[in-house]
């Protein structure tokens, strides 16, 4: 929800994308379809953890970017070309 919220903020419509790498399974959810090309790209699994009488347990994973999950995206965002085509001989790319 953060992540949302800062991309609103940055004038950033809610609707997110997904990306995708090269022979893996699923995708990735990200705030726009430029993040590829961005520094904080950091697509993994984000674990949602629930409060027990124990302490806290996992009640559920999401594929998405874990810099935008933990910390909600930058205020300023600059999109590198280099960096882009960079992740696209990786392999990752926008579905």
């Amino acid at each position: 929800m953060a992540g949302v919220r800062a991309g609103r903020a940055a004038g950033v419509g809610a609707e997110m994308t997904q990306v995708k790498k090269a022979g893996e399974k699923g995708t990735y959810q990200m705030l726009d379809a430029q993040c590829i090309g961005r520094g904080c790209f950091a697509p993994g699994l984000y674990q949602h953890r629930g409060a027990t009488s124990s302490g806290s347990k996992n009640s559920g994973e999401s594929r998405r970017c874990i810099h935008q999950a933990y910390h909600g995206c930058p205020a300023v965002r600059p999109f590198l070309k280099m960096l882009a085509a960079e992740r696209r001989r990786e392999g990752w790319k926008n579905v």
